[in-house]
């Protein structure tokens, strides 16, 4: 732990580091103005530290952590431009060559066109979070998925990561658009809470009002287990929502049958969890003859599903990258970031997620409530 937190500590004083002497320093702004930039800096890295540590109790720890958070986003994407800049400026100047890192007047024009880009794009990716999820219809075509079932929808919720300070109503408006759209099955994809459940359960309770032909499905997400996941578990099971944990459910009958499964997320382990996914064993012993569908957080659950023979899974967790270019760096880790992906027989479903996570931005990665319709050939 201590060098994990070693490293987090060094790269988010480097983020500081980078703005400070390329925004500040090299454009030699005046004592009150350095002054002000130090300050504001000062309180937004030691904001960051308090969410983290979840220091400050409500109702004021809702503000601390938007605040924080907001602060932590707008950091990101100031250094994301000046590296952006650097990278266009440093080869010019040394194949230039120049005798000097930059003149003042170029120091400043710089610094200025890095503030107002970074103010119109921190203002876009804000309000882009800010808006109600999209409803996002897609049509998937899973192997060997009967006639008899065609056009079976699925309503796919994952990352709400609801939190202290999350709006009031919030969760009801997701609960009452979802029901609109009248689904077969409702697929909560984990990541649900940032909390633990007394301090977020009326927050929740809403989901219990989810309405579909065939039942509400729920698997745990990584954050659950930063929350405390057992209780949370046993909440929502109270609150009327099957939470699958290495389980299975047959639904529908004779030649309308079909599965659902759903695993824990692999956070389970690292907690000393004894429910660890097992999908195998979750599997075991079902009877083949009919598709199954798998909720897992992680996209990569989906090679061990592939090769079990899973029919569709459905997963969340990436967020689609959430803020660029974190959308092509994601790509790195897994490539499976958003939308249908086949493997052999098997499909997968990932979505961008309901919310969002950390800084209350999206950039380049639209979040979404998405509806599936499954359809047979």
């Amino acid at each position: 732990m201590l060098p994990f937190l070693a490293v987090a500590l060094a790269i988010w004083s480097a983020m500081h580091w980078y703005p400070y002497e390329r925004l500040i320093r090299d454009a030699e702004l005046p004592p009150g103005a350095t002054t002000a930039a130090v300050g504001a800096f000062i309180i937004g890295a030691i904001a960051v530290l308090l969410a983290f540590s979840r220091a400050v109790p409500t109702p004021w720890g809702g503000w601390v952590h938007r605040f924080a958070f907001t602060w932590m986003g707008s950091i990101f994407i100031v250094d994301v431009l000046l590296l952006v800049g650097d990278a266009i400026l440093v080869p010019a100047r040394v194949f230039g060559g120049a005798t000097t890192w930059v003149s003042l007047d170029l120091a400043r024009e710089r610094a200025a066109t890095t503030v107002v880009a970074a103010t119109v794009v921190i203002v876009r990716a804000l309000r882009n979070a800010s808006l109600p999820a999209p409803v996002r219809r897609v049509e998937v075509r899973p192997d060997r998925w009967p006639a008899s079932l065609d056009g079976l929808t699925i309503a796919v919720i994952s990352d709400l990561h609801i939190a202290p300070g999350t709006a009031p109503g919030y969760v009801r408006d997701i609960v009452e658009r979802t029901n609109a759209l009248a689904p077969d099955v409702v697929a909560l994809c984990g990541d649900l809470v940032d909390g633990p459940v007394d301090a977020l359960a009326d927050a929740v309770r809403p989901l219990g009002d989810l309405r579909a032909r065939l039942g509400t499905f729920a698997v745990t997400g990584n954050h659950e287990f930063f929350s405390g996941a057992p209780p949370w578990v046993a909440f929502l099971r109270k609150i009327g929502i099957d939470v699958l944990e290495n389980d299975r459910r047959t639904l529908g009958v004779g030649d309308t049958a079909f599965d659902v499964a759903g695993v824990p997320d692999f956070m389970a382990g690292r907690f000393g969890s004894d429910g660890a996914p097992k999908l195998a064993d979750t599997l075991a012993g079902r009877d083949t003859t009919r598709p199954v569908i798998l909720l897992a957080h992680q996209p990569r659950q989906f090679d061990e599903a592939a090769a079990l023979g899973v029919t569709l899974q459905l997963s969340g967790h990436t967020h689609g990258g959430q803020i660029w270019p974190f959308t092509l760096l994601v790509r790195l880790v897994d490539r499976r970031v958003a939308g249908v992906y086949r493997q052999g027989r098997s499909l997968l479903y990932v979505s961008r997620g309901i919310r969002y996570w950390g800084p209350p931005m999206r950039l380049c990665a639209p979040h979404e409530l998405s509806l599936l319709t499954l359809r047979a050939g």
